[in-house]
């Protein structure tokens, strides 16, 4: 290993053993037991929070109306109403609906009733155009925010779909390794700043099983633009080669460990998804606020929990013939794979502030309730959702959920692959 690529370890490193650190400093220090559910403990000033049960007893936890309130999207008719790729959806103020379409590269809105009201970009590097419609979320007043990251900007419209501003996204000066970093996608949007994830390219590069590349988190301040970098996480699991041309390949590394993240209100959290901790960080300057985990043991892969996993990715395919059904399911075999599953597989914040973990399932598997922690930490209980929400192979690639105080809105698909975004009744 080079003294450049470990000066690049030592900044990704440093987070996970301070983390270590302070769980390991944690478990000998004074505990206090809130309502016999959970532990709070405390080192150099950061919040650590233990679940150890949920709070909800029988007929105490949330629940998801099976009907939605609202349902847009339709198979066939008015052009309005047909998605090609809905990526986010958020909710205004006033009960409005507004669509981020990458596949019409468009910004659609409707009101709270489902009808459609305007329709807003195309494609294009020009102002308002989109190249690649990455993302959609609001800010102060009700105004949108989206995303493209073929073009690394973010583009502010007004409530009526009016651009207002434009604003280019990059790592801060000095801040971007020698390979390089690349916009990859928005996270969100927090306390008026778009948390942007860029794929850290590092100074050199390791080869066999390793965590590259690296990511970093940066904010925009939607007002005056400032960029500031906020954390260096290890990045997707992958097996890394040098190839006879000097180049490199980039495999899978089938059940691979990766960061995820989840913001909304003045909220930024951060999982990896090998375990059950959750850290909430700074949108201001990236540091350590609180860390909220759980005690969970891993599960082995076993070849039964393999091979289910590999016919939920065949189930991916329509009508695939028999010779490639064979190729296909011979190359995962082929891949390398993770001797452990992941332990979670996403995470969101609500409006409120509560978490919403959503553990680890194999491909065609049906998806197990979210778990939901309080802003403090303290674990309430189970939520499961309607089926049929879409859920990208690779979770990052799911379309953006909103969580509202009272409401879910998001994206389902049908039987036949149609998309329909939909909003939901919490009913607390």
């Amino acid at each position: 290993m080079t003294s450049q690529r470990r000066g690049t370890i030592v900044s990704v490193t440093t987070i996970a053993a301070a983390t270590t650190t302070l769980l390991g400093t944690a478990a000998c220090a004074p505990a206090e037991i809130h309502n016999l559910h959970t532990l709070h403990t405390d080192s150099a000033g950061i919040p650590i929070v233990t679940a150890v049960a949920p709070l909800w007893g029988p007929g105490d936890a949330w629940t998801v109306d099976l009907e939605p309130l609202v349902e847009i999207g339709t198979v066939t008719g008015s052009p309005e109403y047909q998605f090609s790729e809905v990526v986010a959806a958020v909710r205004l103020g006033n009960g409005s609906v507004v669509v981020a379409d990458r596949g019409a590269s468009e910004l659609r809105s409707y009101d709270a009733a489902g009808s459609f009201e305007w329709a807003s970009g195309r494609f294009g590097e020009g102002p308002g155009e989109f190249e690649s419609l990455d993302f959609v979320g609001k800010t102060a007043g009700d105004s949108l925010v989206s995303y493209d990251s073929s073009l690394m900007r973010a583009q502010l419209f007004d409530s009526r779909g009016r651009l207002a501003r434009t604003l280019q996204a990059s790592a801060p000066a000095g801040e971007a390794t020698r390979l390089g970093s690349v916009s990859d996608k928005a996270v969100g949007v927090v306390n008026g700043r778009l948390i942007v994830r860029f794929i850290d390219l590092g100074a050199t590069m390791e080869t066999g099983i390793v965590r590259w590349p690296n990511e970093r988190l940066v904010s925009i301040d939607l007002g005056t633009g400032e960029t500031r970098s906020l954390l260096v996480v290890p990045g997707h699991e992958a097996v890394v080669e040098w190839r006879d041309d000097g180049g490199y390949r980039h495999g899978r590394y089938t059940f691979s460990r990766m960061p995820e993240y989840g913001s909304a209100g003045d909220r930024l959290a951060v999982i990896d998804t090998e375990a059950y901790l959750v850290r909430f960080v700074s949108p201001v300057d990236g540091s350590i606020e609180r860390i909220v985990r759980r005690e969970v043991e891993p599960r082995v892969v076993t070849d039964a929990i393999f091979e289910a996993h590999l016919d939920g990715i065949i189930g991916l395919f329509d009508d695939l013939p028999t010779e490639g059904e064979r190729q296909v399911r011979q190359g995962w075999r082929d891949t390398p794979r993770s001797p452990l599953l992941p332990v979670l597989r996403s995470i969101h914040v609500d409006a409120a502030g509560n978490l919403w973990l959503a553990p680890y399932h194999i491909v065609g598997a049906e998806p197990p309730p979210f778990q939901i922690h309080a802003p403090d930490g303290t674990w309430l209980g189970s939520v499961a959702l309607p089926p049929g929400i879409e859920r990208a192979f690779i979770q990052y690639q799911t379309p953006y959920m909103e969580i509202g105080e009272d409401y879910i809105l998001g994206v389902w698909k049908d039987d036949l692959d149609v998309q329909y975004v939909r909003m939901y009744r919490i009913d607390k």
